[in-house]
């Protein structure tokens, strides 16, 4: 028979026990010179890797592929959207260089980086899915081992690093290819054809890191990252979202948290933020799950109200954090982040998860029996079935598995109760 319904697993006392095993700590960033620096920070240690965030425009990924299924994080490019660069795909291609036409640029429709993944840069955005294949920039070579490219993009920077102004910095660019999944190789020029460059990125230059930067105005390949990549877990930066100012919903730069491909969140809002069990947490790996919108945005400079029942919860290995915001301050001269971290101890909740004993009860709705499964560490238990107003019913020991007739009982919904001599629990079923 199917088991279809419900296993209790006691985790009232689960989640008693992860939030009894934790330290609340504060903690801060004060993102000087502006906020023109990205801060990587470490959920453990508290650690911060503090960068400039202005020198680089393009970020090329220099991972390996690991086939079949995890090839894309070989072939990202990023831009640094945060920072005033716009990206434009358009249907010319390398043989158009020479005569390359940006007559009504403002009109095209620009490419952004993925709010979900680092695998998915503005590059790759308009890819085929359903072709594997295809990188967007660029399509696989199975003879070449090369992914080869031949479109033209056009780069365009807003200086004045104003989300509303019109940019001053053009370039267009080639990404030729990924030569065996070694080496990038890429052409950049101004619009006129002048300063240009065939530029090629070693990927094994930077092992240990998500990617390579590039900053088109000095020609220069940066190494910018902590290493290695999985030590640390959150990136505080800027980046471009969709932000509903008045009647109008743009895509606006804003402050928020980017987490790493080895970090998991959960967002809590509302009346359960600060009570939700251990158990009810569906961490997921979207890299914006703490996102910006923890505090609202204020456009003059001073401290910006925080989202008070807004609390994020993080997973990494064996460890769990709570993370709740509690200032955000803004200004020309300084940045201040503010926020309380709570550490728990997600191994204790797995060892206390794999001791608890478990009762499974199946099928629900039920017929003519329904049938009780107990942990071979139970050595006995009491079944109560009573009816919603509390009316006991059924009254019986069982031990191992068991069935119990319920062909007596009228339509309806119960509550069963299994009691052990390691606590009770009430579950309800449906006779049909």
């Amino acid at each position: 028979m199917k088991k279809n319904l419900f296993t209790i697993l006691f985790l009232a006392s689960i989640a008693t026990n992860l939030f009894a095993q934790s330290t609340t700590t504060s903690d801060s960033l004060s993102m000087t010179i502006g906020t023109a620096v990205d801060v990587y920070y470490n959920l453990q240690t508290g650690k911060k890797d503090t960068v400039s965030n202005r020198n680089w425009h393009l970020a090329f990924a220099v991972r390996n592929a690991q086939p079949p299924t995890r090839t894309m994080q070989a072939a990202t490019v990023l831009i640094n959207e945060g920072r005033g660069v716009s990206l434009y795909e358009t249907n010319k291609t390398l043989a158009d260089w020479n005569n390359f036409d940006t007559t009504g640029w403002n009109t095209w429709k620009p490419a952004y980086n993925s709010d979900s993944s680092w695998d998915v840069g503005a590059f790759n955005k308009n890819r085929d899915t359903a072709q594997s294949f295809d990188y967007g920039w660029g399509m696989y070579n199975m003879t070449s081992r090369d992914v080869s490219g031949s479109k033209i993009y056009l780069i365009a920077v807003d200086n004045a690093q104003n989300p509303f102004g019109t940019p001053t910095n053009f370039r267009k660019i080639c990404i030729q290819k990924i030569v065996y999944d070694t080496q990038w190789v890429f052409t950049i020029s101004k619009l006129d054809g002048t300063d240009s460059n065939t530029v090629t990125i070693n990927k094994k230059d930077f092992t240990g890191k998500l990617f390579a930067y590039y900053n088109m105005n000095a020609n220069i390949v940066i190494d910018r990252e902590p290493i290695p990549a999985n030590q640390w877990n959150l990136l505080f930066t800027r980046y471009k979202a969709l932000v509903t100012l008045g009647p109008t919903t743009i895509m606006y730069p804003v402050m928020g948290v980017l987490q790493n491909m080895n970090t998991m969140a959960y967002k809590l809002t509302g009346s359960t933020a600060f009570t939700a069990n251990y158990d009810t947490m569906k961490f997921i790996r979207k890299i914006r799950t703490i996102d910006w919108d923890w505090k609202v945005i204020t456009t003059s400079p001073g401290e910006w109200p925080i989202v008070d029942t807004t609390v994020y919860f993080t997973k990494n290995a064996n460890q769990i954090n709570k993370i709740k915001f509690t200032r955000y301050y803004a200004a020309s001269d300084r940045q201040v982040i503010v926020f309380n971290k709570t550490k728990y101890d997600a191994l204790a909740v797995n060892e206390a998860i794999k001791n608890k004993l478990q009762v499974s009860v199946y099928p629900n709705p039920a017929t003519e029996n329904l049938f009780v499964e107990l942990d071979s560490k139970i050595k006995t238990a009491q079944i109560n079935i009573s009816d919603l107003s509390g009316k006991s019913i059924i009254n019986t020991k069982l031990s191992n598995q068991n069935n119990i007739d319920i062909s007596g009982l009228q339509l309806g919904m119960y509550m069963l109760t299994v009691s052990t001599e390691n606590g009770s629990e009430t579950v309800k079923f449906i006779k049909q």
